[in-house]
């Protein structure tokens, strides 16, 4: 009786020892993803960050260029080009033509247009 009782006991024990080994697998894979998770989450935070800036930016951005867009509807709203063209038509002219100017100067910054001038090389190929 003892020998069947040693192998239930054994038996027993190699169970134990099985399921002890697949808590510590466990335990492992379970330290692995949380550390996995972490990792993800700090550069979830860092992207989060990066994004907010930028988000800031474009918002400063836009405060400006919408104090520029008020500067620039105040300054037509006190113009009357309307009683000036008919009043002082040589004055309006020569207003017209300078703004003109000054947005083609800056239309051609702008725009570059010679950003996609080829250089001229010496080509020297023959043709046989």
């Amino acid at each position: 009786m003892s020998v069947c009782v040693n192998i239930v006991f054994m038996t027993k024990l190699d169970k134990a020892k099985v399921e002890l080994q697949t808590a510590i697998n466990n335990q492992a894979v379970l330290e692995r993803t949380i550390q996995d998770q972490n990792e993800q989450i700090k550069k979830a935070l860092e992207q989060a960050k990066k994004t907010a800036q930028q988000i800031q930016t474009l918002n400063s951005q836009y405060t400006q260029s919408q104090a520029q867009v008020t500067k620039l509807r105040n300054k037509f709203a006190n113009f009357n080009l309307e009683g000036m063209a008919m009043t002082e038509p040589d004055v309006l002219e020569g207003k017209v033509n300078r703004a003109s100017s000054r947005v083609v100067e800056n239309l051609t910054t702008i725009t570059k247009p010679d950003q996609f001038d080829e250089k001229v090389t010496n080509n020297t190929a023959t043709t046989n």
